[in-house]
């Protein structure tokens, strides 16, 4: 398994904005993208311009052409231009 978190800080007044894509982005990689074991994301409770994706992949071949997809490569830019920082990406996989 590869997993995946994706940390972001979002500007408050586009918190609305990248919700909505957030949400597309999250909808479409479950629905659409093979190897795809959980794509997830959540809010800090105690910050709400904080949220982390987690993503759970069968293997790197799967993540690779998730990272191609029409739909990431269209919204994954669209979420960073509402971010206050650039996003956090950490690709790790199982350590035994």
């Amino acid at each position: 398994m590869v997993n995946v978190t994706a940390v972001c800080y979002v500007k408050e007044e586009n918190l609305a904005e990248f919700l909505s894509i957030a949400k597309e982005l999250v909808e479409k990689t479950n629905t659409l993208d093979k190897g795809c074991v959980r794509y997830m994301m959540y809010k800090d409770t105690s910050d709400p311009l904080h949220f982390v994706m987690l993503e759970e992949w069968e293997s790197q071949e799967a993540l690779d052409v998730h990272m191609e997809a029409q739909h990431f490569v269209e919204l994954v830019p669209k979420l960073g231009e509402q971010t206050s920082k650039p996003i956090e990406l950490t690709i790790m996989e199982d350590a035994f």
